[in-house]
């Protein structure tokens, strides 16, 4: 299980990170979400829980919209992101990923309750709350932004954004290192 939140780790931090050089990116966004697909599976594949299906599927779904904007943004440009129905790209991809990394970490949630491990499964619940509440935050700026044309409220949800993700990467880190403490103490028993 380790490997899989590695995976979906620097899938995050390749989604949120990418280097554009001119009309080029390195490592764009749809790189990231595969790398977090992979993840998924493998924890599907070590026997994980049922519920990271749904996951999987969206995050299948984030890969293939980002693999079509960046697909547009290099046909058309920036200016092409500024279409109305573009517009509201952000707040769909903010969905898709409130769905996948809320599904991944009731998965494990659930997996902590049934290993018996209850206060891991207490702080993993706590650190989901608190995720959803981020992400409320961030949905709820960028509908305001976007409602209102209100510059100043978008710049802050982008800041919530930020926040959310970085956060993200810190629980998928934690989960990485407290599921290979916990596969060292199998091991050793």
């Amino acid at each position: 299980m380790t490997s899989g939140y590695k995976r979906i780790f620097w899938g995050i931090f390749i989604a949120t990170f990418n280097i554009k050089i001119g009309m080029m990116t390195i490592l764009p966004a749809f790189i990231g979400w595969i790398i977090v697909v992979t993840g998924i599976s493998e924890l599907e594949k070590k026997g994980y829980v049922s519920t990271s299906i749904t996951s999987k599927k969206v995050a299948m779904t984030l890969v293939v919209v980002s693999l079509g904007s960046e697909l547009l943004r290099f046909l058309g440009g920036e200016l092409i992101m500024t279409l109305l129905p573009l517009l509201f790209y952000p707040l769909f991809l903010l969905g898709l990923e409130f769905v996948v990394f809320h599904k991944i970490l009731e998965a494990s949630i659930q997996y902590f309750a049934m290993s018996h491990q209850e206060e891991t499964a207490d702080l993993y619940t706590d650190k989901d709350r608190l995720y959803l509440a981020l992400m409320g935050i961030t949905m709820v700026l960028f509908i305001i932004s976007l409602t209102f044309n209100h510059e100043t409220i978008g710049h802050v949800g982008v800041f919530a954004a930020m926040i959310s993700r970085l956060y993200l990467l810190i629980t998928f880190n934690a989960l990485s290192k407290e599921t290979h403490k916990s596969e060292q103490e199998i091991i050793h028993e």
